[in-house]
């Protein structure tokens, strides 16, 4: 059972289960929390922590066991526009209306590096992580596209997208393989190959496009403000199209042959997906104005509903927790007799350090640290 967890304009996130009841598919309110005093822009799940930013200049990270706030991070000066945690768990990266882009280690949450003029000290419009968690890509309002290497913990090239056409860059997306991204720009969604360094194909649509989806490294979907769906494969020229909503379609997001659909006006859709085909399993309304969808898959997670567990089976939860100790399923925490397991270490990205101010960890700034705020009650994951 997977979880899909919603961002609103009026600043709640709020979980929903899909589950299966007397052969009738139903989406179930799993959550709801209000730690945003302003509208949620962005939101990114990593093992058991969900991190969103918003308006409100605040990167609020959620224990999904628990469905409490686990810390807060203040180290933005102005909206939140992008959060992404790397693939791995490891880091989270953030981007903002301030300029900068600022990757934070998960666990003991400090900053381990501050690009304080990512873009020129225009906003950071969105950030992208390869699949790899060795570079990431970021656009922003100097309307460039700029490649970052998260081994050595720098910048490493920049395109000027306004030399190839593009201009007003709004979402930067990888495909599952790593090989391909999509980038969309007012009426065009351009499909960029790495290998070949360059822009493979655009797409121009009869509506603005508002988000991209990829299904495999041949196939995404597209979202439009004018509700529909458009199915665009690389090897075909043409491109199917499909009514989806009624209003303009905010996010998207495909996992395990569902697809997770949300307009702006707060309807969420689960379709299924097969053999070109799209077919609506449920549908319900938020009673909020969505802005931003993820996926929890992580099943243990979602809240059930009580139930009497024998002595028998919470035994066999502890085996299996102690068996997956040494994988990143030790993130989540496991029953209390095996919270004293130690983690081991897992860092996947490496950030390093030069001789310059600038690129030196902003965590040994006593001014900086302070403004990261963990609940006196909380104690930070090791």
């Amino acid at each position: 059972m997977d979880e899909l967890v919603v961002g609103t304009y009026e600043g709640y996130l709020l979980g929903y289960s899909l589950y299966t009841e007397d052969g009738v598919n139903k989406l179930k309110q799993t959550f709801a929390t209000h730690s945003h005093t302003a509208s949620v822009r962005c939101i990114s799940v990593a093992g058991k922590f969900l991190a969103s930013g918003g308006t409100d200049d605040k990167v609020i990270v959620l224990d999904l066991k628990t469905r409490i706030e686990h810390t807060i991070l203040m180290n933005h000066d102005g909206t939140i526009n992008t959060v992404a945690f790397t693939h791995g768990g490891t880091h989270l990266l953030t981007g903002s209306d301030d300029g900068s882009i600022i990757v934070t280690r998960t666990g003991n949450w400090q900053m381990e590096k501050l690009w304080k003029k990512a873009h020129g000290g225009q906003p950071v419009t969105h950030i992208a992580i390869h699949p790899s968690d060795k570079l990431a890509l970021s656009i922003g309002g100097d309307k460039t596209l700029r490649t970052w290497n998260l081994v050595k913990g720098r910048p490493a090239f920049t395109i000027n997208l306004g030399s190839k056409g593009i201009v007003l860059p709004t979402e930067i997306k990888f495909s599952p393989g790593g090989d391909r991204f999509s980038l969309i720009s007012l009426q065009n969604v351009d499909v960029w190959t790495i290998s070949k360094a360059g822009l493979e194909k655009r797409l121009t649509c009869n509506s603005k496009p508002s988000t991209v989806q990829w299904l495999t490294d041949d196939k995404l979907f597209v979202g439009l403000e004018n509700g529909n769906l458009v199915s665009l494969t690389m090897s075909n020229t043409q491109a199917q199209t499909y009514h989806l909503h009624k209003q303009r379609v905010k996010c998207l997001h495909y996992e395990n042959d569902k697809l997770y659909s949300a307009s702006s006006a707060g309807e969420l859709k689960v379709w299924s997906v097969s053999d070109e085909k799209l077919e609506e399993i449920f549908h319900i309304n938020a009673s909020c104005r969505v802005t931003c969808i993820t996926l929890n898959r992580q099943s243990h997670l979602i809240k059930k509903e009580p139930e009497v567990e024998g002595k028998e089976s919470e035994e066999e939860t502890l085996k299996a927790t102690e068996q997956n100790s040494d994988s990143e399923a030790s993130d989540v925490e496991g029953p209390k007799k095996v919270k004293s397991l130690k983690r081991k270490p897992g860092a996947y990205v490496t950030i390093s350090y030069e001789d310059k101010d600038e690129d030196k960890p902003p965590s040994k700034n006593p001014k900086r640290k302070k403004r990261n705020k963990i609940p006196k009650n909380k104690k930070a994951v090791e």
